[in-house]
């Protein structure tokens, strides 16, 4: 597995080693990328988690014994999917097998490291009270001439198993206010250690009950379906917040297959439907906060 460099200064151990949350479940949803979801449950057992993961797998040849064949010592839930059964769907069926009382959402393409900081994300989670709590994405800018070349050398370092993660990260946060048919983003004013917000990634942790309570995410969404879920979040009265200070690693190194590049590009056909729920004809300034296009 690859040797992740990173320099984090005085660190404690206690924030970034997992096998204090006993009160926690990984939720993992993948689809035709066993290579990512392997290198991340690499990544998971190496800081410690010795808790439930629950892997929910639509892919056209469900890869549930190449995993538990590598990873014997985890205790993981693989729940083989009908093929394409949507991402939506696969995170409810996940979320209604969680038992305790949190739970962390993961993409099966992120890698956990010492910035990922789980045990610190709870604690603020508790403390602050908050319903669901999340973090950033540690990646590469490839828009940028400079990031691209940091990109393509930290992919020559990775022919040796080193792994060099961006400096920067990539946020996704954003306030929101909905006004009969409109939807309108706001950007929001960040400051540390974290800040309120409507939307956030979709590396996240969450109260099992709150996100349980008004039915998770839409079951008919195979794209649009992360917008969606926190519009629906913002109308149940859940308390949000992102942090700058905890993170993943966004993997976006390891090949990906044509279908699961195929399933990914049809997302924007389900954006009308994602809004349809609300009844939301219109969404303004999406593409101005979160740089990229949504509801148009």
């Amino acid at each position: 597995m690859y040797k992740i460099l990173n320099w984090v200064p005085f660190e404690k151990k206690e924030n970034y080693y997992l096998d204090t949350l006993s009160d926690v479940t990984i939720l993992i949803k993948t689809l035709e990328r066993p290579q990512q979801l392997i290198n991340q449950l690499y990544s998971i057992r190496k800081y410690k988690f010795n808790g439930p993961i629950i892997i929910a797998d639509d892919s056209r040849e469900p890869y549930r014994e190449q995993v538990l064949q590598h990873f014997p010592d985890l205790n993981i839930t693989y729940i083989n999917l009908p093929f394409d059964t949507g991402t939506a769907e696969g995170r409810n069926i996940m979320l209604q097998q969680t038992k305790t009382p949190l739970f962390v959402l993961c993409d099966d393409d992120f890698i956990f490291e010492p910035r990922t900081r789980l045990p610190l994300m709870r604690k603020m989670l508790v403390d602050n009270k908050l319903d669901l709590f999340g973090g950033v994405f540690r990646q590469y800018n490839l828009k940028s001439r400079k990031e691209r070349l940091k990109f393509d050398l930290s992919r020559w370092f990775l022919k040796f198993n080193i792994l060099i993660p961006s400096t920067s990260i990539f946020e996704y946060s954003a306030n929101f206010d909905l006004e009969g048919k409109i939807c309108r983003m706001k950007k929001m004013k960040y400051q540390d250690p974290f800040t309120l917000c409507d939307m956030t990634h979709n590396f996240f942790i969450a109260r099992t009950d709150k996100v349980t309570a008004f039915g998770g995410w839409n079951p008919l969404l195979k794209g649009g379906e992360h917008q969606n879920f926190f519009i629906r979040a913002k109308l149940n009265g859940l308390k949000v917040a992102t942090t700058r200070l905890c993170g993943v690693v966004h993997d976006r190194w390891s090949p990906t297959p044509e279908l699961f590049k195929e399933l990914r590009d049809r997302g924007a056909t389900y954006q009308k439907i994602a809004l349809d729920e609300f009844g939301i004809e219109k969404v303004e300034n999406f593409n101005e906060v979160m740089k990229e296009k949504f509801g148009e």
